[in-house]
Parts: structure tokens; C-alpha cells; sequence
């Protein structure tokens, strides 16, 4: 039945124009069909190519880092492997893999060359361990601590002088004590440092080596060594290292935190700062509070931190905040207030009661109070109740939902994301998505079978299908359609304009097989004229990318007559250019002679004529190339 889904023709739809129902695809007039499929033969033969290994980072200041690593991978493959030319790209890569932070890619990377190329005859042992360095650095990115700290002890310990550069024992005990750091191994570092500095006493000290010092000095409980270090650093634009500071400060004076505190509120309160500002003064502000005994103002800092949504440490990994950190102290909180009530947990109707008094005049005092009757519970329906409510206290705040997202998607103490309502979740979808986290919008799609209220099931699973795009579950995504499809035998214009969304999502990621077999489950046959041709149009698209020149030659001269009178308009003329290039590839020369020939007799353009003369040149060539090898 999928195979034979009818589009209905309806009366309420938009009226529908050659592009209607794919707007997300169809370029604007300047950059119609024909104009990109004329342009992007042009753009072939002055694509950008390999010029220096300067040039990559050329292209990664204009933000194309892909671009820059294919061209290098390009060029690389043209020297011999293991050559002097193919380890200065392979440096190269490697650099890049690192400035782009593609951490994994990196020790799959090198591992591949430790595993591929035969000691002493394609890597010298220098080479390995400039190699090996790198992988450690990406390992200490990835908190692989233990596992970076045996590679960086063999290092230092099997590893001859004379085999290694100078510079690599001083990189790899700095290593040492950064990794000792993320074990929380925090004497372990103290004593590589102390041993560091009295190998190295004379080494240059730049600001991350000073940065990583404090941090041991604080988390030893030094904070007046940690202070002269820090006061060695220009403060100017450095908010982490201003923030460091203040946090030995409070360390060495606990008195002064109050004093602190206003600080932070002056530098906060009502000032455009940059996210990572706001987040290192909040956290400041926050150890301030906690110096204070304050849990107001503790509440209310950690709120701040968790809805700016940071995803980098805007300093060490030391110090963090987490929304478990906030729902205990929500916990606390509330059950101080429930302790100063009398309330007993069992009695669900008086913490109700007081909640709901709460509510109107002290939302904060209801939000803590709900808070520790939901973590306290195992009654589902109270826990639906009690998130319902505090859910409904926090969106009234700005940057609400921003909070709810990290409060029930990245918390230990909501393991079920259903005991949120439904039009939460529905809305946390929408938060995730517009955020580009596919990961915790599947989640929270999951949770839901139902669609949100206005929307029909099948907008709901054309949706749950993209995501499942977006997070490469292809298959997952082909069947929950082919599901939707079997259980409608029709479906409406507006459903259809959806559907198409989602095929096209397929062939961006380059799925082309599952959007031509998705494609052939509309029948075509009910449809209007200018939707037939933009399907006949795509379909061709899948087929040339999957170099079945032949048959998407057939699509886009489909394509161009489907719409009876319109061959010679744009669109048309942009299909059997197409065609052309179709049949050119399929070396069917003679019916590529005659399309590009047709189209020189209605095309006006100078331009495209000169591109289309270009085309019939090279076909004479191709034909006379056949022919002189059949001879």
C-alpha cells in the first residue's frame, strides 16, 4: 500500500509555485536551476586547489577547516608515503586535527602511523615521539588521564637522550602534572612541580605554564604562592586569569568574601559581558556565597552558570559546576522549610497546601519545597506533579528553559525525562534542536508518542525522522517512514511538502539510495505539473550522484517536459543541461550532441551559450578519442 500513497490535491493548500514545498532547497531566481548547474560546471574548472601548506590555515581563518583538510589529504596522497614531502603534510594534519579540536581523529590518526610504518625505515624514532606527544595531548583533551600518564611515564623513562629532542622531557613533565591534576592526584602534582622547577628553574614562563602552577599552588592549599604567580600575568582582557586570582584571594583571606562578593555584583549586575565573563564572575561570586553561608546567593549564581549554557571550562576542570550541585541545593533548602512546617513525607496533601500558599508571594521558597518532596519520593504521579510545578516556576524566568534543559537532560537525579509534562518536553525538543544537540532532542522524542498539540502524527514522525538523520540513525529513520506510510494511504499537500524535507535531508548526507527508494513511495501520478517536475529533478540528483549517469539523464529530461509549454523556461533548460552532463558521463555522446544543441537554439543568454559551445567542444573530442582507439 506505501508504494501506491496518493498526495491529495487540496483546496486550503498554498497555491503552489515551481518551488513550492521546497523552499529550504530552491536558490533564489539568481541562482535558479539552470543558473547552478551552469555555475557549478564553471566553478570546476576554477575550484580551489592545493597551493602551500600556508594556505590551510588560510582557509581555516575563513572557516572552512573540511575544505582545507581534503585539499591537504589530496596533495598528501600524490607524495610517496613516508616521504620527507608526506611527513611535512602529515605534520600539517595533525596540527590542523589539534586547532580543531577533532581530538578522537587525531590518536586514530597517529595510532594508524604507529601501526603502519616500520620503525627506523619510515619513522625515526625523533618523529615517533614528536607523534606520541600529540596523542598525549589529545588523551589529556579527551580526560584519558590514566591513560596519558602511562604513555608520558614511558616516555620519560624509555626514551634515549640522544633519540629526542631537547625540548619534549620539558613538554612531557608539564603533561605529568596536568594529568595528575585530572586524577585529583593533587600531591603527586605538587611533587612534579617542585621536582620541575628545580630541573628547569631558568625555563621561560608563559601564561599557561603560570595558569597550571596557580592551579597546583590553589589545590594544595597555597594560595599566597598562587597569588604572586598570578599578579605576574597582564590582566587586561584575561577574565580567567582575573577570576584565578580572586579565587586564591578568597582562599588566603576568607574574610574578605563579602567584599568580594559586591565586586562580582557590580561587574554583573546590568553589564554586557561575554558568556564566559559572566560565567567566571558568577563562580566566583558562587565560592563567595559559600564562604558566606549565603544559599540565596549560592542558588542564584549556580542558576546563572547553568543557563548560559558554557560548554567549554573557562578554566580548569577544578572548578565546575553541575546541575546536581544545584538540585541539592534546592534539596537542602527545601527541606529546612519543610522541617520549619512540620511537614513528614508520606503527608503529600500538607506539602501541597503549603506550595500552593508559596506559589503567589515566594516562588523561590515553593520551587526549593517541591524540590525536596520529588527527590524524596517514589509516587510517579507525585513526581509528574511536584516537576510540573517547578518546571512552571522556572520557565517564568529569562533564560528559563535553558535552565530546565540542564536541570532534567544533564542531571543524575532526573533519570527519566517522562516525569516532565508533555508540552515541556515538546518544548525542550525545540530548544535542543535550535541548539544543534540532536543527541538530547532524540531523547526527549522517544519519551514522546504523541505529537504537541496542533500538529498531526505524521508532522511528529516526519520530525522524529530528521533527527534521526542528524544523528546518523539512517535506517531508524527509513522505517519509522515507510511505518507512517503503511498506516496512511493518503496523505495532504502539506504533508507531502514535509516528506520532501525529509528526503532531501537524505541526499545532504549523501544518502542516495534511501532517498530515491523514498521517493518512489509517492505516486506521481495525482500530483500537480511543477511538483512532478522538481521530484523528477531531485531523483535525477541522487542518480548522478551515484554515477548512474544514464538513468539521471532519463529524470532530468523528465523533469524539463513535465510541465506541459514550460521546456524552455529556466527550470527546463537547467534539466536538459543536466541531461547533457548526464549523458556526457555515460558516454553517450550523440544524444549529449543533441540535447546541448536543442538548448542553444532557446537559450539567449551569451553566457550560457558560450558554456553550452564549450560542452559541444568537448564532446567532438571525446567522439573523435573513441573513435581513433576503435580505429
Amino acid at each position: 500500500m506505501a508504494a501506491d500513497v496518493l498526495a491529495q490535491q487540496n483546496d486550503s493548500s498554498v497555491t503552489v509555485s515551481p518551488a513550492a514545498g521546497t523552499a529550504a532547497r530552491e536558490p533564489a531566481q539568481s541562482q535558479s536551476p539552470q543558473n547552478k548547474a551552469l555555475s557549478s560546471n564553471t566553478d570546476r574548472s576554477q575550484s580551489v586547489t592545493f597551493q602551500s601548506l600556508k594556505q590551510m590555515d588560510e582557509l581555516i581563518s575563513l572557516g572552512v577547516p573540511a575544505l582545507a583538510l581534503d585539499l591537504l589529504e589530496d596533495e598528501q596522497k600524490q607524495r610517496p608515503e613516508f616521504s620527507a614531502d608526506w611527513y611535512a603534510f602529515e605534520y600539517k594534519r595533525i596540527l590542523m586535527l589539534a586547532a580543531l579540536e577533532r581530538w578522537p581523529q587525531l590518536i586514530e590518526r597517529s595510532q594508524w602511523l604507529f601501526d603502519t610504518a616500520a620503525r627506523e625505515r619510515h619513522i625515526t624514532r625523533k618523529i615517533r615521539l614528536w607523534f606520541e606527544t600529540q596523542q598525549v595531548i589529545a588523551r589529556l583533551q579527551l580526560k584519558q588521564s590514566e591513560q596519558a600518564l602511562e604513555q608520558l611515564q614511558h616516555l620519560l623513562w624509555e626514551t634515549e637522550a640522544e633519540h629526542r629532542d631537547p625540548s619534549l622531557p620539558v613538554v612531557w613533565r608539564r603533561l605529568v602534572i596536568r594529568a595528575y591534576l585530572q586524577l585529583q592526584a593533587d600531591d603527586d602534582a605538587r611533587r612534579a612541580l617542585v621536582r620541575y622547577q628545580l630541573d628547569y628553574e631558568s625555563e621561560q614562563q608563559n601564561i599557561d605554564w603560570l595558569l597550571l602552577q596557580a592551579q597546583v599552588l590553589l589545590r594544595t592549599k597555597r594560595p599566597q604562592q598562587a597569588i604572586q604567580l598570578l599578579n605576574k600575568i597582564q590582566l587586561e582582557n584575561a577574565v580567567d586569569v582575573e577570576a584565578l586570582l580572586l579565587i586564591a584571594q578568597l582562599q588566603h583571606e576568607p574574610k574578605k568574601a563579602s567584599r568580594i562578593y559586591q565586586q562580582m555584583r557590580e561587574k554583573l549586575d546590568g553589564k554586557l559581558l561575554s558568556r564566559s565573563a559572566r560565567w567566571a564572575y558568577s563562580y566566583v561570586a558562587y565560592l563567595a556565597a559559600k564562604m558566606m553561608n549565603d544559599q540565596n546567593a549560592q542558588i542564584s549564581n549556580l542558576e546563572s552558570m547553568l543557563s548560559l549554557g558554557v560548554e567549554y571550562p573557562v578554566f580548569d576542570d577544578s572548578y565546575q559546576v553541575t546541575a546536581d550541585d544545584l538540585w541539592g541545593m534546592y534539596n537542602e533548602q527545601g527541606l529546612l522549610l519543610a522541617n520549619n512546617n512540620g511537614l513528614l513525607f508520606g503527608n503529600d496533601q500538607q506539602w501541597q497546601k503549603l506550595s500552593d500558599k508559596l506559589l503567589k508571594k515566594e516562588p523561590e521558597k515553593a520551587l526549593a519545597l517541591n524540590t525536596a518532596l520529588v527527590l524524596h519520593t517514589s509516587d510517579f504521579a507525585t513526581m509528574q506533579q511536584q516537576h510540573k510545578t517547578i518546571v512552571e516556576i522556572i520557565e517564568k524566568r529569562k533564560n528559563g528553559l535553558e535552565l530546565i534543559n540542564q536541570l532534567y537532560l544533564h542531571s543524575d537525579k532526573v533519570p527519566e525525562v517522562n516525569v516532565l509534562p508533555d508540552e515541556v518536553r515538546y518544548r525542550l525538543v525545540d530548544y535542543a534542536l535550535s541548539q544543534g544537540d540532536y543527541h538530547d532532542a532524540a531523547k526527549i522524542m522517544k519519551s514522546l508518542e504523541e505529537p504537541p498539540p496542533g500538529k498531526t502524527l505524521f508532522d511528529w514522525r516526519m520530525r522524529k525522522a530528521r533527527v534521526l538523520i542528524l544523528q546518523g540513525e539512517y535506517q531508524g529513520s527509513e522505517a519509522l517512514i515507510r511505518k507512517t506510510f503503511t498506516e496512511n494511504a493518503r496523505i495532504t499537500r502539506e504533508e507531502l511538502d514535509r516528506y520532501i524535507q525529509v528526503v532531501f535531508d537524505f541526499q545532504t548526507v549523501q544518502q542516495h539510495e534511501r532517498a530515491i527508494r523514498l521517493f518512489d513511495i509517492v505516486s506521481l501520478e495525482k500530483l500537480d505539473e511543477k511538483l512532478k517536475r522538481e521530484i523528477y529533478f531531485w531523483k535525477a540528483e541522487s542518480y548522478f550522484s551515484l554515477q548512474e549517469y544514464d538513468r539521471a539523464a532519463l529524470y532530468y529530461l523528465e523533469s524539463s517536459r513535465a510541465v506541459a509549454d514550460a521546456e524552455h523556461d529556466l527550470w527546463g533548460q537547467s534539466a536538459r543541461f543536466k541531461a547533457g552532463q548526464a549523458l556526457m558521463q555515460a558516454e553517450i555522446y550523440d544524444d549529449a550532441k543533441k540535447v546541448f544543441s536543442d538548448l542553444l537554439l532557446v537559450t539567449d543568454s551569451d553566457s550560457r551559450k558560450a558554456i553550452i559551445n564549450q560542452n559541444l567542444q568537448k564532446i567532438r573530442l571525446l567522439k573523435s578519442t573513441v573513435n581513433s582507439k576503435q580505429i
